[in-house]
């Protein structure tokens, strides 16, 4: 089917993408086969399973997941308006040029990690306190019943009132202020007219533009009583964002990161989406360096140590298995599993110290 088209990259990300498979499946996972049955009407998915209790788990989450119905694309309010007195972030700008090898806005950190000033880092933590609180509001008003454009409508209202700019609103056409990501969504979903439903789980991914520079961080939240599964994996992609901003200091390499969260993944037994990576933020919303999630020893580059000043984000989606099938829907940028899988993501902006580091967006605004 058209909607299964895996050879069309998206217009840009909030989160870069990695290097995006061309066919269904084309991932690196150990263990998994996808195949279209002759009818192309269902897809399977076959896992060599460790043990008999992951099978019996397996199994059980199969049914549930087979009577869950996949999110379907809702309607679309017109993108919100920001009083002109609000400083727009350059990307915003008609003659903004695209970098030929991402496709994101050019600067000049694209390739090269920026080491802040004083006066930047002041920004930073500005920034990274209005975005925490951008959280804390939508937040609030996950309940069920309650659409994702009502969320994108509170969190845009308490971003322009603070003086600031909703980074995504425009940002390569991104028609909204905030990325809301209900259950098998791994990504970059549209607030529409979807109201929540008890069982949901919702990552909110919230960015501001204030004095210049940006702060980004997003959080998974349950709406009402979700299954077991799906605090499982809310729990590991916690942990595992936890486990990977526990590496940073000065000198470390940026690839413990993705060392520490596949660690965790293993031990919770998720799997983790490789499509998307963190990245250097600042006067920039992506730039270097990008944080992997995963170990890759093939692709990954080495990127050097991690310096006093750099700013950056930590953000992995953690999927309920190790699963890396997904197709985009036309309006180019929401990812979702073609498994009804669901996932979970965290993500926080954090500065390299002398001593270590400190999140700019924390602490986390929810626990599991």
């Amino acid at each position: 089917p058209d909607h299964l088209a895996m050879d069309a990259l998206p217009r840009g990300a909030m989160s870069p993408p990695r290097a995006l498979p061309w066919r269904l499946g084309a991932g690196r996972q150990p263990g998994l086969e996808l195949k279209l049955t002759a009818s192309m009407a269902a897809l399977v998915c076959r896992r060599k399973l460790a043990s008999w209790g992951s099978w019996r788990r397996n199994a059980g989450s199969i049914w549930r997941r087979a009577l869950r119905q996949p999110v379907k694309p809702g309607r679309l309010s017109p993108p919100r308006e920001v009083p002109e007195h609000i400083a727009r972030p350059p990307y915003l700008a008609a003659d903004t040029v695209l970098d030929l090898r991402s496709g994101l806005p050019k600067h000049a950190f694209m390739y090269c990690a920026e080491v802040k000033t004083p006066r930047q880092i002041a920004a930073m933590r500005k920034a990274g306190a209005v975005a925490r609180e951008a959280l804390l509001v939508a937040k609030r008003h996950v309940l069920p019943g309650v659409r994702t454009d009502d969320i994108d409508a509170a969190v845009h209202d308490f971003i322009i009132s603070r003086d600031a700019y909703p980074s995504p609103l425009g940002y390569l056409s991104f028609p909204k202020s905030v990325s809301t990501s209900v259950n098998d969504v791994i990504a970059h979903g549209i607030p529409d007219d979807r109201p929540l439903q008890d069982g949901d789980i919702l990552n909110v991914d919230v960015t501001v533009y204030v004095d210049g520079h940006h702060g980004d961080t997003s959080a998974t939240f349950a709406v009402g009583t979700p299954d077991a599964e799906a605090l499982h994996v809310c729990r590991a992609a916690q942990l595992a964002t936890k486990a990977g901003i526990e590496v940073c200091k000065p000198g470390a390499d940026f690839r413990e990161i993705g060392e520490r969260i596949e660690e965790v993944a293993a031990e919770m037994e998720v799997g983790i989406s490789e499509l998307f990576a963190g990245h250097g933020i600042g006067s920039y919303f992506h730039g270097a360096p990008e944080i992997g999630h995963t170990v890759d020893l093939e692709h990954d580059l080495d990127q050097g140590v991690m310096l006093p000043g750099m700013t950056f984000t930590v953000e992995p989606v953690i999927v309920e298995e190790a699963d890396d099938s997904y197709f985009i829907w036309d309006d180019e940028w929401t990812y979702q599993t073609c498994t009804n899988l669901r996932s979970a993501q965290f993500e926080h902006t954090l500065l390299i110290t002398e001593s270590g580091h400190e999140l700019l967006t924390g602490p986390f605004v929810v626990d599991f």
